[in-house]
């Protein structure tokens, strides 16, 4: 008689690495309703956002995600906000495509406070029609998931994620915080009626990653937006120009842009000009020393009351916003020339029909059509 080798043991499921979200994932897809995600960066936002909407899904229902991280986008390229359906689970967020984008033209709210919430409330509205209202029924209420950006800390922080919620009236707020840094926050919304807050534990497999990472992130996502575009020429008579002082006045005149060049010097050649009412912009060669005499003397010849001084190769590779004449985002380009005395603009976009834009909207971040972000403009640059 021999003995036989023992069986190898059967094959066991592996444990489900975030059991410390199921109960606030399973509490939000019996309710529905808006979900707002709160976070900083690395708190695994990304994936418990991806674990509810299959959660979602899977029962039949229809998701709607808004992606307000401008950094780490998963809907649409970086610096904008986008708006997703879901129907069925996903493996990744990213494999969802954009149903709507909005245009904030940096990877960071800061500076960008109001577009930020203008573009939230228009992709929230756009979803909310799109669900339709289901609030006099007994069904579950339209189910939208909005994840916000890493931006926490400080006073800016806390009001801006204060107006979201004002803005959004969500149902449940999801707060995913490693020790208590979103507390100063909370602190204002748990006295908030009809809203539940959720802090599930982060789980131990939520690692953190090196900021170069996410870097190199938004530069592979970038690259790959711009992959194949091709330049494209507006002219400031066929445009609207926002989130700039040109084209917003009437251009000086020959005369007065040549007292400006003898005004200022050799040195500082002043490109172009323009007033708008009592505000005049310039578009010059190199930055203005402060205190520069000229200027007082600019500003009392043209009774200009207020200034903005742009330094025109700072505008070089700058993101832009292509919108169509209905406010509908495009797309995105990289303004790569300006001719003044054309008064014309070349744009790098990948849009397959950039005519249609009707205004180009200024960002303040500049990079490369390769992705490499290389720098932004301050606030009062443009």
């Amino acid at each position: 008689m021999t003995d036989s080798a023992p069986e190898p043991p059967a094959p066991t499921a592996p444990a489900d690495p975030y059991t410390e979200w199921e109960p606030t994932l399973a509490e939000i897809a019996a309710a529905g309703g808006t979900t707002l995600l709160l976070g900083g960066t690395d708190v695994g936002k990304t994936t418990f956002t991806r674990l509810l909407v299959n959660r979602i899904t899977e029962t039949g229902q229809q998701a709607a995600l808004l992606d307000a991280d401008l950094g780490q986008s998963e809907i649409g390229p970086p610096a904008c906000l986008g708006l997703a359906f879901a129907e069925r689970p996903v493996l990744a967020l990213s494999d969802l495509s954009p149903h709507a984008l909005a245009f904030v033209g940096s990877v960071s709210p800061p500076g960008h406070f109001l577009e930020y919430v203008a573009g939230v409330r228009r992709l929230a509205d756009i979803a909310a029609a799109e669900l339709g209202s289901r609030a006099a029924s007994s069904e579950p209420h339209p189910l939208l998931l909005v994840d916000t950006s890493g931006y926490l800390h400080g006073g800016a922080a806390q009001r801006l994620d204060r107006a979201l919620f004002d803005l959004l009236a969500p149902a449940h707020v999801v707060a995913l915080q490693r020790q208590d840094e979103l507390e100063p926050i909370l602190h204002s919304l748990r006295r908030r009626e009809g809203c539940r807050i959720h802090t599930p534990p982060i789980p131990a497999v939520i690692r953190k990653k090196p900021p170069s990472f996410r870097a190199q992130r938004r530069a592979m996502r970038f690259a790959a937006y711009f992959e194949g575009a091709a330049l494209h020429t507006y002219s400031f008579d066929e445009v609207a120009l926002v989130g700039t002082w040109m084209g917003s006045g009437t251009p000086l005149a020959a005369h007065l842009l040549k007292f400006l060049n003898q005004t200022f010097g050799p040195r500082l050649r002043v490109y172009y000009a323009e007033m708008a009412g009592r505000h005049l912009g310039m578009m010059v060669s190199q930055p203005l020393a402060a205190g520069s005499p000229g200027m007082g003397l600019a500003q009392e010849q043209l009774k200009a009351q207020a200034v903005s001084v742009t330094v025109a190769p700072r505008l070089r590779h700058l993101l832009l916003g292509l919108e169509g004449g209905n406010g509908k985002l495009l797309g995105l380009g990289l303004l790569e020339a300006l001719d003044f005395r054309r008064r014309t603009l070349g744009v790098l976009t990948p849009v397959r029909a950039p005519g249609a834009a009707r205004v180009l909207h200024f960002g303040s971040l500049r990079l490369t059509p390769e992705g490499a972000e290389i720098g932004t403009l301050r606030p009062g640059e443009l």
